[in-house]
């Protein structure tokens, strides 16, 4: 089956971009500059395409015997009935993530929590982060992937509002199961985990 869709970014000096499908719900598909059909002009960012789309061994959508298309042959869009759903899903863990370090704050000052957790828990949200962003390079470049149990032990340790705002602005790892189950259960055992450290039942000095 093919789709269409058009070229939104483009390294020309490195020969690959990422085409987005016509579908917005549609995640965005890796294009290399040898999977078109046949020679012709170096493709521009915008230009209208058909392809047929493959998941290759880094599990990522890439297209192959892609076609340019001219005006008359791309599809219309269908106009949307409904604002996507996902946005509001941002918002609710945009305001969980706030929320988070809000809590994490006023626990420090209440003499409840150690100031260290707070400070271990900002350098594992750097470090989630920076993570993604490697393995999102190393998914386009084909190059050596992180493993997925680090960025869950990341996200456990605290790294988790780091992580989720990684998969958003990176658009990485945001569909894919079932690494979004164990992302989201990494969430509550990081909270079950601070209320052990904030309960009698803790007795380490923190």
């Amino acid at each position: 089956m093919r789709d269409q869709g058009r070229l939104v970014e483009w390294f020309d000096d490195k020969g690959y971009g990422f085409i987005q499908p016509d579908d917005a719900n549609k995640q965005r598909v890796f294009l290399h500059i040898k999977d078109f059909a046949r020679p012709g002009p170096r493709p521009i960012v915008g230009c209208a395409l058909e392809y047929g789309v493959l998941l290759d061994g880094q599990g990522r959508f890439r297209a192959q015997q892609v076609t340019y298309l001219k005006a008359s042959q791309t599809a219309k869009r269908p106009k949307p009935k409904s604002k996507p759903v996902t946005p509001q899903k941002h918002s609710v863990m945009q305001l969980a993530c706030i929320a988070y370090f809000i809590v994490l704050a006023i626990l420090v000052m209440l003499g409840l929590l150690s100031g260290l957790v707070l400070l271990f828990i900002s350098l594992m949200n750097a470090a989630s982060y920076w993570f993604y962003a490697q393995d999102k390079e190393a998914a386009q470049l084909g190059g050596r992937r992180v493993p997925e149990q680090t960025l869950h032990i990341l996200a456990f340790l605290g790294g988790w509002p780091a992580a989720w705002l990684a998969q958003q602005k990176l658009r990485h790892k945001t569909q894919k199961q079932p690494f979004k189950k164990v992302y989201f259960c990494t969430i509550a055992l990081n909270l079950l985990l601070i209320l052990w450290l904030i309960s009698p039942l803790n007795s380490l000095p923190i």
